[in-house]
């Protein structure tokens, strides 16, 4: 019952294309995640790829910031 309540709020987003954000740099298959959090004017964008997203965690582009999921979701239970 609650994933079918969640799964409702899901919206789907296809990326832009485009270039990246000026300053901004990462491998061809990371690009169209981050345009799409972008298109899809999201506030957070939650991945474990270090290797790649790294540089940016705790930063914002384009007013995303980039995080952890567990970062996250440590960050809601304070505000909650």
């Amino acid at each position: 019952m609650r994933l079918t309540k969640l799964s409702g709020l899901v919206h789907l987003y296809e990326a832009d294309q485009g270039p990246l954000p000026r300053g901004i740099s990462l491998p061809e298959k990371d690009v169209p995640i981050l345009l799409a959090a972008i298109a899809a004017h999201a506030t957070h964008l939650l991945t474990g790829d270090v290797r790649h997203f790294g540089p940016y965690f705790g930063k914002k582009i384009e007013g995303i910031t980039i995080m952890l999921p567990g970062e996250y979701a440590r960050m809601r239970n304070r505000v909650a």
